[in-house]
């Protein structure tokens, strides 16, 4: 499966219009696309940022030109800027589709690319295990781009006890993640789940 990460940088004023624009026309274009497999929208309303991932079972078919305008239209609605970012679904593991409202953690991952096998293991063995000891955990996600070993890991919760409780776990395994398979988590950005539509698999 793959994913095509849409994150729109907009003004804060105007995200509701965004959001808007993605969740009527926008989503119904998106679901009726040959290939997709599923919509997942995101907020960051402070920082005026939404993010939505779709998923495919083929690259090419998120590229279409009526999705093309569809994201364009709905960038121009929150009076921002459009930034696509491409990836494989490495690990996907979902207990229950988060709710809108839920709080997400989207974590930057960098691996070095001879050893993106091994990082992929280090996060399923080292880092999934706890997070799916923690109260309210929904789901966890790791997209990666194969060659260049850039990519995202993302979690969502019921509850915000929760993401603070996995901000800390993933704190506690960043060193360890350098030294025994060379991957970094550079960054964690902050959401809000707007709708949440699981992957098919």
């Amino acid at each position: 499966m793959y994913a095509r990460v849409n994150i729109i940088f907009g003004d804060k004023d105007r995200v509701d219009a965004g959001i808007a624009h993605l969740e009527g026309t926008d989503r119904d274009v998106v679901e009726a696309t040959r290939g997709n497999r599923g919509l997942t929208t995101l907020v960051d309303r402070p920082a005026g940022v939404i993010v939505a991932i779709s998923y495919w079972d083929e690259p090419l078919h998120s590229s279409e030109a009526s999705l093309t305008r569809a994201r364009e239209d709905a960038a121009a609605a929150a009076g921002g800027d459009l930034v696509v970012e491409r990836y494989d679904v490495a690990i996907k593991e979902r207990r229950s589709a988060p709710a809108p409202g839920a709080a997400v953690r989207m974590a930057r991952v960098q691996i070095e690319p001879r050893r993106i096998a091994d990082g992929i293991a280090f996060i399923t063995t080292e880092i999934l295990p706890p997070l799916r000891t923690v109260d309210g955990f929904c789901s966890a996600e790791l997209l990666i781009d194969l060659s260049a070993g850039n990519g995202v890991f993302i979690s969502a919760w019921d509850n915000d006890q929760g993401a603070v409780r996995a901000d800390s776990i993933l704190d506690g395994r960043r060193d360890e993640a350098v030294e025994r398979v060379g991957a970094k988590f550079p960054r964690t950005e902050t959401y809000t789940v707007v709708r949440a539509v699981a992957p098919n698999a």
